[in-house]
């Protein structure tokens, strides 16, 4: 339902049979993770995206049920053959800083876009702005254009920020510097401790799935980063924070038992938390070594002792947040056997064990390296990396973990210096998940092939997949790619995810977007 022409302070809307007041005002505290960049051309997660999203508008938007809605493309239309798509940009948008938003200004993004990150694998040829018009021309088709557009990374930046700011200063970030157009501003921000927004006055240009015109009802939103779950959860309990992100399964029952506080969860759609295994080491190219490491650690019971029914055990390179990608027929492929592992390791030529139960060849020890960033390792991960330690230990290979800021994590990368990298990927589109991550071009940093996969016949699948804009195609193919991940051993899945979000009462409004995060908060409000 949308609300046309607010002028009042509250308006009713009815659910249920049951009317709501929908409050404007009020401070809404969230205590959460700190974004990686405040440019997301630059560097992003899933925490980035959740913060930012309402400080930058996107061209369309796309709801949790897939359904796609104009924003700040009044309408658009893609050619016959799928090699041409056309924006009309609304008119009367402007940035925060007054300038005006205009085709130009999403022209100037998607070329940055294309040039910084090329266009994260799709085959753009040319984007160019005529009159009010945005056309992006492409080499061949790439049917998930649409979804790749509407996600939060996609939000358009202000061109006198990127004209007047270096990189370094806009993933910084600030007053002044970060600028979009979006419901809220930000007026605030010291790295390491918060950012703030302020409620964006001028606003009138919501997406067309919003249910509200105008400002947001929010006069501010205040996030505070705190690392510690614990200190999360306190936050939250105590009525310091309104919201907590990323509630640890063993405080969802204290929540659950507080009538002050709700649970808010929702299946993580995307890549589930899973190790990426680099085949570019010698011994992880050997397939023999990568089904050692996934059936010699026991993780289903690991999962279940951790996350407490809040994750299941994961059997794919795609969750079952995207059912109509998810290949329900890999669950239970293989298990746990540490025999069987060791036996493998043995084929491989890891029989020697040295006298600190580590396996040897050729005078080298099996000893696997890690690395995850701090803003990936919520929900207990580390506990459960403890767990994968002692069951690759017992078969022979150790294993550590080291979890470093994200620009060290991205050096690394960027220097082939891991053998393991463990996260989760959310996105509602199966399809350009798995081309980011397992097709063979797709290299750090432009996209996250982190295994060094190259398969022809996983690129084919992939290849096919992003080639068509028919959505069962898509999904044939992404179910055809999962079995072939699973048959070349080329990523170690461990947990499927919920989204797990502790917050007051007094929060309403929150719903989840296609990539299994809270979708704006633009229509959230406090309840007084």
């Amino acid at each position: 339902m949308r609300t046309l022409g607010l002028a009042l302070s509250a308006s009713v809307f009815a659910l249920g049979g049951q009317a709501f007041a929908q409050q404007s005002g009020g401070v809404l505290r969230i205590a959460t993770y700190e974004p990686l960049c405040l440019d997301q051309n630059e560097g992003s997660s899933r925490n980035t995206q959740t913060a930012l999203q309402d400080v930058y508008d996107r061209l369309i938007y796309k709801s949790q049920e897939g359904e796609y809605f104009p924003w700040l493309a009044s309408e658009w239309s893609v050619s016959e053959d799928g090699l041409t798509y056309s924006f009309t940009i609304r008119d009367g948008v402007v940035f925060h800083d007054g300038t005006t938003l205009d085709a130009e200004a999403v022209r100037i993004n998607l070329q940055r876009w294309v040039d910084d990150r090329s266009a994260n694998g799709v085959p753009v040829t040319a984007v160019t702005a005529e009159g009010n018009v945005v056309t992006i021309t492409l080499s061949e088709p790439h049917g998930p254009l649409l979804h790749d557009l509407s996600e939060p990374v996609q939000g358009i930046v202000a061109p006198s920020s990127i004209e007047a700011f270096s990189k370094e200063e806009r993933c910084a970030g600030g007053p002044d510097i970060t600028i979009g157009s979006g419901p809220f501003k930000v007026v605030g921000r010291t790295q390491g401790q918060d950012l703030i927004l302020e409620r964006f006055e001028d606003y009138n240009w919501p997406s067309g799935a919003a249910q509200h015109e105008g400002p947001a009802y929010l006069e501010r939103i205040e996030m505070r980063f705190l690392t510690e779950d614990s200190v999360r959860v306190g936050a939250v309990e105590s009525g310091q924070a309104d919201i907590a992100a990323g509630i640890p399964a063993i405080s969802v029952a204290a929540i659950e038992g507080n009538s002050n506080l709700q649970l808010i969860r929702a299946e993580q759609p995307g890549i589930p938390w899973s190790m990426w295994v680099n085949q570019s080491n010698p011994a992880l190219a050997d397939q023999r070594v990568r089904e050692a490491i996934r059936i010699g650690v026991d993780y289903p019971s690991l999962v279940n002792a951790v996350f407490l029914g809040t994750s299941s055990p994961a059997y794919s390179a795609i969750t079952p947040g995207i059912p109509a990608a998810y290949d329900a027929g890999q669950e239970g492929r293989w298990s746990f056997d540490a025999e069987a592992a060791k036996a493998l390791l043995d084929e491989a030529g890891w029989s020697e064990i040295g006298a600190d139960g580590i396996r040897v060849k050729d005078g080298e020890r099996l000893s696997l390296k890690a690395v995850t960033a701090t803003n990936w390792n919520n929900q207990q991960r580390e506990l459960f990396a403890q767990g994968i330690q002692a069951g690759l230990q017992a078969i022979g290979i150790e294993y550590s973990r080291e979890v470093l800021d994200f620009a060290t994590v991205d050096a690394r990368m960027k220097a082939n210096e891991y053998d393991l990298v463990d996260t989760s990927q959310s996105s509602g589109d199966g399809a350009t998940l798995l081309y980011g991550a397992f097709q063979s071009t797709s290299l750090w940093p432009a996209n996250t092939n982190w295994g060094f996969v190259n398969d022809p016949a996983l690129d084919e699948a992939l290849n096919t997949a992003v080639a068509s804009a028919d959505p069962d195609v898509q999904n044939e193919q992404v179910r055809i790619a999962q079995k072939i991940i699973n048959d070349g051993a080329y990523l170690i899945p461990i947990a499927n995810p919920q989204v797990i979000l502790g917050a007051s009462t007094k929060v309403k409004g929150t719903v989840f977007s296609s990539s299994g995060q809270i979708g704006s908060f633009y229509d959230v409000w406090l309840e007084q």
